[in-house]
């Protein structure tokens, strides 16, 4: 294939102003320690463009971009339907792979395209193996928390407590003391 010097459409060029501000506002420092002397910092750096984008802002954008493309005729009508196909397709990637891997395929084969001039929704199958990153399962287990070790003081005092068994206290029923059993057998 011919190369192209088309310039790439990217999904960050069509964001929306809430997004790009969200994004751009992402904090990047983190004070992990600090003293009198001395302050930690850790300084984290967008590693790709696209990090960070929703699933629903790159939906909107990538409408926005097929608008775009439709508008300055780098995209025919009777193409539609392919850009429409590769729309569904990374949709379709985000239900098994990583979302920021499914971002960083979309991005380079966007580069990809406005270099090689192929039709949208052309299957690579070399660039999905390569870049996108299989979900990682859930674990089947659930987490439990660790067994309270204070008692609950509305369930002492009330005998119910409106929490239930969401109730991050124990719940102790109080057992009659032997003084009161004998009390009672003293008085028969």
């Amino acid at each position: 294939m011919k190369a192209n010097t088309k310039k790439t459409v990217h999904i960050t060029q069509f964001l929306s102003e809430n997004s790009k501000r969200r994004k751009k506002n992402k904090r990047k420092k983190f004070v992990l320690h600090s003293s009198e002397r001395e302050t930690i910092v850790f300084k984290t750096e967008d590693e790709h463009p696209y990090l960070g984008i929703q699933m629903e802002e790159w939906g909107a954008a990538n409408m926005r971009v097929l608008n775009h493309l439709l508008t300055v005729n780098d995209i025919e009508r009777s193409e539609v339907e392919y850009y429409l196909a590769y729309t569904t397709r990374i949709f379709e990637f985000e239900e098994s792979f990583e979302w920021n891997s499914v971002l960083n395929y979309d991005y380079h084969n966007r580069e990809l395209q406005a270099e090689h001039g192929f039709k949208w929704g052309t299957y690579s199958p070399h660039m999905e193996l390569q870049m996108l990153v299989p979900k990682r399962p859930k674990p089947s287990v659930p987490v439990q928390n660790p067994a309270p070790k204070e008692d609950c003081r509305i369930f002492k005092a009330k005998g119910a407590c409106p929490f239930g068994d969401k109730c991050r206290y124990k719940h102790v029923k109080a057992l009659p003391s032997n003084n009161s059993r004998q009390d009672a057998t003293k008085n028969q």
